[in-house]
């Protein structure tokens, strides 16, 4: 099945997201900013042809031989597969140090869960570490790539801050419209990083997944309402098919609701000091999805054999 065209949206001079929808699985935004001499790309996507697609976009802004740094928002694959085609192109990456690690030590495709033509997506070289705020001239304008104080969305998170425009690429931090993925971070410190990211004053949201969308339409309160609505519905119960029934006529419009199920895992053991059963995790993965007849795929890119 083929995809629809990318969707750029302009946000400024020079300020461009690239958003695909309707997100979920592997299915995700990318960001830029150039500036007269540079330009910072704000994540890849998933697949090689994905990736193929992306930079065909993202030439199209640029003058040839355009120097290049890639922020990576943190490891996940619909995120991070691009980044050794693009260093192959003389790209500097940069990303947190755990995210760094879990790139260099790719790709991880997740096959117990997943089928894919993923096509070449071999990790770059090196990856730049960012352990505090970095910020990028890119001549006559400049980014800051900023990493999120505490584990969130992944252990290695970090947002991408472009002051002049106030536009704020959040990876996934902000899932919008979508359902969110606690599996490989922190409920609890993915509150305190909603909080902090409001700190920044932003006047435009670029989320991992989901539209892009303006600070007057508050977008980081929907995330915060499910995830402290989970953390309360794990307090006294771990029935977690239960609440995942609870969340998805809660949240009926959300696509990829077989997470709920994995994130109320993980809210519990979080919530009760203990330590999560992946292989238990996976397994709610494959039984809801199997339950509601959703495939994990988006648009024809992921086969899963259930």
């Amino acid at each position: 099945m083929s995809r629809p065209d990318l969707n750029p949206v302009a946000l400024a001079p020079g300020v461009v997201a690239f958003h695909q929808p309707p997100g979920g699985w592997f299915v995700s935004n990318a960001g830029l900013v150039v500036g007269a001499d540079a330009a910072l790309q704000v994540d890849t996507f998933a697949t090689e042809p994905l990736n193929r697609r992306l930079n065909t976009a993202i030439d199209a802004y640029l003058e040839p031989g355009t120097p290049r740094t890639v922020a990576l928002t943190h490891a996940h694959g619909d995120h991070a597969h691009g980044a050794g085609a693009l260093a192959a192109r003389g790209a500097t990456i940069l990303a947190t140090p755990p995210a760094a690690g879990e790139v260099l030590s790719g790709p991880h495709t997740y096959d117990m869960l997943f089928s894919c033509d993923w096509g070449a997506i071999d990790p770059p070289p090196d990856v730049t570490p960012v352990t505090e705020p970095r910020t990028v001239d890119l001549g006559g304008t400049s980014a800051v790539v900023v990493p999120v104080p505490g584990p969130a969305h992944t252990h290695g998170d970090l947002v991408v801050w472009h002051e002049e425009s106030g536009t704020l690429f959040t990876g996934d931090l902000l899932f919008l419209g979508v359902t969110p993925l606690a599996i490989s971070g922190s409920v609890a410190g993915w509150l305190e990083a909603l909080d902090w990211l409001e700190t920044f004053g932003a006047t435009t949201y670029v989320p991992g997944h989901g539209p892009v969308t303006a600070a007057a339409e508050n977008p980081v309160a929907p995330v915060r309402e499910y995830f402290e609505w989970l953390r309360e519905a794990v307090a006294s119960s771990a029935d977690f098919a239960a609440i995942e029934h609870a969340a998805r006529e809660r949240w009926p419009d959300w696509p990829a609701g077989e997470r709920h199920r994995v994130n109320a895992r993980v809210a519990h053991a979080q919530s009760h000091g203990g330590q999560l059963d992946f292989p238990a995790g996976v397994k709610d993965l494959l039984t809801s999805a199997a339950a509601h007849g959703e495939p994990m795929t988006e648009t024809g890119l992921i086969r899963l054999d259930l």
